[in-house]
């Protein structure tokens, strides 16, 4: 536990420290940081500037489902025969709004073929209204013409027209029509003017919904439990958003009163064919009715024939219903034999009260839709396309079936009526003559009557509602816009600028600091300190170099570090007993691979040397030699073991090495042991070079305390990764302490191309 609390005490420490380097580029950096924040937002700022802003138009209608005149179309037998409108689908009606049809219509109310822009300052602001020119009988010979802008520049005299490659134009008069190569118009001069004016043509009323009303036009469902459509239009005009919003729905509603007096008149030319028809025979009825009573001086017939009578009228009237209902079923054959009209098979079915069959339908419908959404994505050929068709093939032949069943029971309901029918008639046939055929003639004239009635309050209802014909929509709100745009979100882009600004500011500055603040060259060490340099190795330019000068020895980095053993020999003056200790002042700079190699080539000359790890806080020596074993520095500094205990042999004759051994929680106090001393003072009796693996300087000062018993001590200093800061600590040590043995060794790329 105190090891593991001592690891993360040293991280925290390692974060405070990350923290005041962060906090001291920032202040070091502070103006430049600044200017790249202004210069974002300056930037941000011009781009804004040159924007147009978008406004947003909405409005809300209504479907109005549970009106009076529809739910007598829903109860009326006749009307729901003649009429093909099923009940309102919400997504049908999206789809309708978003389609081309209406919008064409819409879109012929504003002029929207061509759009006009004057030069306003630095940008261009359009003119929807007020423009001092409006182009006319336009002709577009070239489609690369459409969205391209082009300037009228005003003469004296009438006009000319620039456009980029074929430059400025012949001289034109306004109100003639002129002749470019890729479009031909006519000008019509509105209002006087000076400057130019900039136009853009945008096609064709199908250029103009596929390329600007498609992309901008948005039409959703409110909420779900309500039948509220919301229409939206984005504009850089809040008075065309308004305009072409209103105008859609226009529209729309004009289409929808259109095609309910469509079906008015379908269902008046019904009624009034058979009320002529009907009123001929009901006058008829009458005649032989009064005709008999007057010669047979009969008034009323008697309750028991009354009885009769009643009993046959409501048998008749079923049975004239029925065929009615039989015309129906006909209809619907017709119509299932084309599934395009599924749809509109379901108001007849809904009067027919067929539920599963309206349910099979609208299954079908959902289906096509999912084909609709995975056609996008997917070719016909896709599984699930495949699928669903298979399953709309097999629904539709169940509409039919079903269809044809209905049409058999029909037949066997209207047989029953007729045997009813023909009982009571048998019972007719039982009464006295006079009196049978008087409700003969009743019957006729009661039958006929009814329905004579019927029509004409189906007439009157009709006239009535094509008087009062209104739209199955109703306008909750109408276009309304907002004075504040949509987009673009100055505030936001600016705030998002600011924010990307500090944090490009921050990261220069510290990629500045990187490599201002971090060793470069080797003239950067002596403008830093007067400490001998022994050279330069490009050694961790190469990976897996610890055994370079083993497995590699003819190699250019061998030959640099045979360079540095022959330097390391010139300045030990002792046959036997050289210790070497070889620090850095952070991970990562190449210490261990140094002290590997230059073990070897002393080791590869006959030298007697041994290895001693003393970085007791990331020990890493023992990785590279295949032994095994807790015993080491950490076990002779506990007492556990004596020095020759933790002496191991490696594979190479010369070579001996000390590991760290085991982990322990308190290596500051052990490293300071006078048992260190006295071990050192052991092994210079029994080896001509001692290499000492010490931890880096800045993570460990207990390796300074090392470097007063050894005779050279070498730090290794990593171009762009050791700060220079520590160069400037290191000098205050060897000032403090009097150190006369140091000397650094640069770890550096500048050898990259040879290697």
């Amino acid at each position: 536990m105190n090891r593991i609390e001592s690891m993360r005490e040293r991280d925290d420490d390692e974060d405070y420290i990350f923290f005041l380097d962060f906090v001291e580029i920032i202040l070091l950096y502070k103006w430049s940081i600044l200017f790249i924040i202004f210069m974002v937002l300056s930037l941000t700022s011009i781009y804004l500037y040159f924007i147009p802003p978008t406004y947003e138009s909405s409005a809300t209608i209504k479907i109005k489902t549970d009106k009076s005149l529809n739910n007598l179309a829903l109860q009326d037998p006749i009307i729901r025969a003649l009429s093909q409108s099923g009940a309102s689908n919400i997504e049908q009606e999206i789809a309708i709004l978003n389609s081309f049809y209406i919008s064409d219509k819409a879109i012929n109310k504003l002029n929207m073929e061509v759009q006009y822009f004057a030069k306003e300052g630095y940008k261009q602001v359009e003119f929807f209204v007020n423009s001092p020119i409006e182009i006319q009988n336009i002709t577009i010979y070239n489609d690369k013409t459409i969205g391209k802008k082009f300037i009228l520049h005003p003469e004296e005299n009438g006009f000319k027209i620039e456009e980029k490659k074929s430059g400025i134009s012949q001289l034109f008069q306004y109100n003639q029509e002129i002749q470019l190569k890729d479009f031909k118009c006519t000008v019509k001069k509105e209002s006087n003017f000076s400057s130019p004016i900039y136009f853009k043509f945008n096609g064709g009323n199908r250029d103009i919904y596929e390329n600007i009303v498609k992309k901008r036009l948005k039409i959703s469902q409110l909420n779900r439990d309500v039948s509220i459509i919301k229409l939206s239009y984005q504009d850089s005009s809040i008075k065309r958003a308004n305009a072409y919003i209103n105008g859609l729905i226009d529209v729309y509603l004009a289409e929808s009163v259109t095609n309910k007096n469509r079906e008015n008149n379908k269902v008046l030319k019904f009624i009034n064919q058979q009320l002529q028809i009907t009123g001929k025979t009901l006058g008829k009825s009458e005649i032989q009715l009064q005709e008999y009573r007057v010669k047979n001086k009969v008034i009323e017939p008697t309750k028991q024939s009354r009885l009769l009578l009643e009993r046959l009228n409501s048998i008749e009237i079923k049975i004239e219903e029925n065929k009615i209902k039989k015309s129906l079923i006909k209809n619907l054959l017709i119509l299932s034999e084309n599934s395009q009209y599924l749809e509109d098979m379901i108001p007849t079915l809904k009067a027919l009260d067929e539920l599963p069959t309206i349910e099979l339908i609208q299954r079908i419908e959902d289906m096509r839709q999912n084909i609709d959404t995975l056609s996008i994505k997917f070719t016909k050929k896709h599984p699930d396309l495949i699928l669903l068709e298979t399953q709309i093939r097999k629904n539709q032949n169940k509409v039919y079936s079903n269809i044809k069943s209905l049409q058999q029971n029909m037949n066997q309901q209207q047989k029953g009526l007729y045997k009813q029918r023909n009982r009571n008639e048998k019972k007719l046939e039982k009464l006295p003559k006079k009196e049978k055929q008087l409700i003969q003639f009743q019957r006729n004239y009661d039958v006929n009557a009814k329905m004579y009635a019927y029509l004409l309050e189906k007439k009157s209802e009709n006239d009535l509602k094509k008087v009062a014909t209104l739209s199955d929509y109703e306008i909750i709100d109408s276009a309304y816009s907002s004075r504040k745009p949509i987009s673009p979100k100055k505030a936001k882009i600016l705030m998002v600028s600011g924010i990307i600004g500090l944090i490009l500011g921050i990261f220069i500055a510290y990629f500045r600091n990187r490599l201002s603040r971090k060793i470069q060259t080797i003239k950067d060490i002596q403008e830093l300190t007067s400490l001998p340099i022994y050279g330069e190795i490009p050694l961790f330019l190469k990976k897996n170099s610890a055994f370079e000068v083993i497995e590699y020895p003819n190699s250019i980095l061998t030959t640099y570090f045979r360079k540095l053993r022959t330097k390391l020999q010139l300045i030990t003056n002792k046959r036997k007993g050289n210790s070497l200790l070889v620090t850095s002042s952070m991970p990562n700079e190449g210490k261990t691979e140094i002290i590997l190699n230059l073990s070897h080539l002393f080791q590869l000359a006959g030298y007697k040397s041994i290895i001693v790890d003393l970085d007791l806080y990331q020990p890493t020596l023992h990785q590279y030699f295949n032994i095994k074993s807790k015993k080491g520095i950490s076990t002779y500094l506990n007492h556990r073991d004596n020095v020759e205990d933790i002496i191991f042999k490696t594979e190479y004759q010369h070579l001996d090495i000390i590991f760290t051994g085991k982990e322990i929680s308190n290596p500051s106090e052990l490293l300071l042991s006078q048992k260190l001393t006295l071990m050192l003072s052991t092994l210079e009796k029994s080896y001509d070079y001692i290499f000492i693996n010490a931890a880096p300087l800045m993570m460990v000062e207990e390796s300074l305390y090392f470097m007063q018993f050894t005779d050279i001590n070498l730090i290794v200093i990593k171009e762009n990764f050791t700060k220079k800061s520590f160069l400037t600590n290191l000098k205050q040590s060897i000032e403090l302490y009097g150190f006369k043995n140091i000397q650094l060794l640069l770890n550096t790329y500048k050898f990259k191309e040879k290697l």
